[in-house]
């Protein structure tokens, strides 16, 4: 009889996770709100067949190895896949499962949202959907900065746009073919130091983490608003950002913390601060409940690839 695949939990997770993946495997879990250590991942992860992480853990070719030929799954708890060396996984045949991404269409009306919260009173004239009187528009004059013109970034654009701002700029490594002829392509220094409301629509690379410091906020307006649309709390340093919004160098800030279980860095502080905004904005059971859903889906796939690999080297054994 074959023995029992393993799997191996970087955090707490729902029971209705641990229910599904108890279905095709015996499982060990980091019971612990801090990340695993580095150290202790690359032992915990030997011989299993399916990791489950989250986006704090790094898993690199070295936990790959330390995993060793069992491997065939790494699942995260996120949206992406920045912090898993897929192509070593795809080198290797390992599936790699994610949450399902957000429409661009999502992240578009997320970030609205997150404007309407972070401007407070002076956005009265929006409706729900975002409708406005372009002549009464409290953004009509404002120039908007989009960091990022992609699609998520693209659609963001045409948001301000329905919004009557006075001008939108946009930096991004690729130029673009066929701009929305409202638009400027500009540098990033002359973007920050021009614009009212700067939103960030990219995720951050490897080599361009904490665009947002103290030499960026000292650059940008007094009166600018920064929204982070999209990069996953990677484009900013929050030190640097608790100590502009501190001592006013910037206006005010909108973040999007909708990674389900990302721990966000300096939250406690910036909570504190009556210019600092976040979406969602409070922890409540709801986000549990998400949460529970997510992991669940998570476990299914998980199990799901499980018992075709199993199957498959079942039908090679017969021959």
């Amino acid at each position: 009889m074959k023995p029992r695949s393993k799997i191996y939990v970087t955090s707490d997770v729902p029971q209705t996770c641990l229910d599904t993946l108890l279905q095709v495997a015996d499982i060990s879990i980091w019971e612990s709100s801090d990340p695993v250590p580095r150290g202790e991942l690359l032992i915990a992860v030997r011989g299993v067949d399916a990791l489950l992480c989250t986006s704090s853990d790094i898993i690199d070719k070295d936990v790959i190895d330390s995993a060793g030929s069992f491997l065939r799954v790494v699942a995260t708890m996120s949206e992406d896949t920045h912090h898993i060396d897929v192509g070593e996984c795809r080198r290797r045949r390992i599936e790699v499962v994610t949450l399902p991404k957000i429409s661009k269409d999502t992240v578009a009306n997320l970030t609205m949202a997150l404007l309407i919260q972070t401007m407070g009173e002076q956005v009265g004239v929006i409706d729900c959907n975002f409708n406005v009187d372009q002549d009464k528009s409290p953004l009509a004059g404002k120039i908007v900065g989009i960091i990022g013109y992609g699609s998520v970034g693209k659609t963001v654009a045409e948001r301000f746009l329905e919004m009557g701002v006075g001008k939108l700029l946009y930096s991004d490594l690729h130029p673009t073919e066929n701009p929305e002829p409202r638009t400027e392509s500009v540098n990033f220094e002359r973007l920050v130091s021009e614009s009212d409301i700067v939103c960030i629509c990219c995720k951050a690379m490897k080599n361009a983490t904490h665009l947002f410091q103290k030499d960026v906020f000292k650059k940008m307006k007094k009166d600018a608003i920064l929204l982070d649309s999209y990069s996953k709390g990677q484009a900013i340093n929050y030190s640097d950002l608790y100590s502009a919004l501190r001592e006013n160098k910037i206006y005010a800030a909108g973040l999007n913390v909708r990674d389900i279980n990302q721990i966000h860095p300096y939250k406690t502080n910036l909570s504190a601060l009556h210019n600092c905004y976040f979406f969602p904005f409070r922890e409540c059971n709801h986000v549990w409940d998400m949460r529970s859903a997510a992991s669940a889906s998570i476990a299914r796939s998980v199990a799901a690839t499980l018992r075709v690999r199993d199957n498959q080297s079942a039908e090679v054994c017969e021959r």
